[in-house]
């Protein structure tokens, strides 16, 4: 192999929401049930450093990306404070636009910590990849045929569609779902909160309470021994 002659193979997983009315094309798989609307795709991201065959290749500058991974919220028990990390498995997850307007579609995701317990949902805007790293040398490659990490990936994390992304006049920033729970996250953490939106006179008391048990079944559910469901 020469400098010259590079054949790379596919480092990334691209993931999209497609609605009912919004039908993918024939390369987008689905992840999971096709009613959900969750789709992947193996896909080529040009960057540095790649990982190939078991033999580091060192690409030219020019193919040089950035890759801004998303902040994990992971909390090995409830006792203890819940730290960020942007490599859970090894795996990198980074979205692909900088502004979201209002309509985005939103995806929930979460992630296991070491003991395999699942940790809280958080938001994940639009389209984004995901990668699979190897650090070696002190430095951090990415891992191809990223279809082989797949069923790995599939064993940590999981993924499902929250809703659509609202943005009102005074910033407010909402989820609207078909579960009928209105949401938010944190823009730190993006850990998936509730709104309750008190200052809304069209909401009256019981049905705030209603949604609010609503969101709690959905959100922080655990089985006997303290784990999340």
């Amino acid at each position: 192999m020469t400098d010259n002659i590079i054949n790379l193979k596919n480092n990334a997983l691209q993931f999209k929401y497609f609605s009912n009315k919004n039908k993918p094309e024939n390369d987008w798989i689905p992840f999971g049930d096709i009613a959900a609307g969750k789709f992947y795709k193996a896909t080529l991201v040009k960057y540095p450093y790649l990982a190939q065959d078991d033999k580091l290749i060192k690409l030219d500058n020019k193919e040089q990306i950035d890759i801004n991974p998303f902040n994990f919220l992971i909390q090995e028990n409830q006792g203890q404070r819940a730290f960020i990390n942007q490599l859970p498995h090894d795996f990198v997850l980074s979205e692909d636009l900088l502004e979201f307007p209002s309509g985005t579609p939103v995806l929930e995701i979460r992630t296991k910590n070491y003991k395999g317990q699942w940790q809280p949902w958080q938001a994940i805007l639009g389209e984004f990849n995901v990668y699979k790293t190897l650090k070696t040398m002190g430095k951090i490659y990415l891992r191809s045929p990223i279809e082989d990490e797949l069923e790995r990936f599939k064993e940590h994390f999981e993924i499902r569609y929250s809703g659509t992304l609202v943005l009102s006049y005074f910033k407010d920033v909402t989820i609207m779902g078909d579960d009928d729970i209105i949401k938010t996250f944190s823009l730190n953490t993006r850990q998936i909160e509730f709104f309750p939106d008190s200052d809304n006179l069209c909401w009256d008391f019981e049905d705030r309470v209603r949604t609010w048990n609503d969101f709690i079944a959905k959100y922080h559910s655990y089985d006997s021994n303290g784990n999340r469901i």
